[in-house]
């Protein structure tokens, strides 16, 4: 029996691939989209985002263009590849190329074992738009950075992305109680992973 092929993506890689869907182009992010994304993830208002993830939200417009200027040009390890959501024909916004979230994978352990985290601005929502986008990522993933396995840790009360997890084909692998400390309380995560198999499975349903 053959060795299993080496996992990746490796620690120095750079991420120079945009991946394109029927509504969606995913690509890297400008001082412009910055901007763009900001009111949907600072204060209060974003607080329908910000509340299901780790990141608590920017506080300047900077700090987000900050984030995408490093992903355009940074490693693998320590930052992750990241993909800006927009729209790619217009057809969502009238306006092609508008932005409308974010999608990223991080390495979690030893080399291709990874990590996924996204968000999308709430006037997209329902649309299934977030099921397009990482369906593309996890499939790029696995068929082409050498991923081994895509994990995702989500909050318990986070019931939408819970759903989008299980039709793309992650399986629940268990719950962690007070895991993270969110907004001065602790919060429970359900621990998801996918291995290529699951994805196949999931697309063949």
């Amino acid at each position: 029996m053959g060795a299993d092929p080496p996992p990746g993506p490796q620690p120095d890689a750079t991420n120079e691939t945009p991946l394109f869907t029927d509504r969606l182009e995913l690509s890297f992010g400008t001082d412009r989209d910055a901007e763009i994304l900001f009111p949907f993830v600072h204060g209060d208002p974003g607080r329908a985002v910000t509340d299901f993830l780790l990141w608590d939200g920017p506080d300047t417009v900077e700090d987000i263009a900050k984030f995408f200027r490093r992903h355009t040009t940074g490693t693998f390890v320590p930052h992750g590849f990241h993909w800006l959501i927009r729209d790619r024909t217009g057809g969502l916004t009238d306006d092609a190329g508008t932005p409308l979230g974010s999608l990223g994978v991080n390495q979690k352990g030893p080399v291709g074992r990874c990590e996924v985290g996204y968000w999308l601005a709430p006037p997209y929502w329902g649309q299934g738009l977030m099921s397009e986008a990482l369906w593309a990522v996890v499939r790029h993933g696995f068929d082409h950075l050498g991923i081994a396995k895509l994990e995702a840790d989500v909050f318990v009360e986070n019931h939408a992305s819970i759903a989008l997890l299980e039709r793309i084909g992650f399986k629940r692998e268990g719950t962690v109680r007070r895991v993270h400390r969110k907004r001065g309380r602790w919060v429970d995560a359900h621990l998801y992973g996918i291995f290529p198999e699951d994805l196949d499975e999931a697309g063949s349903e």
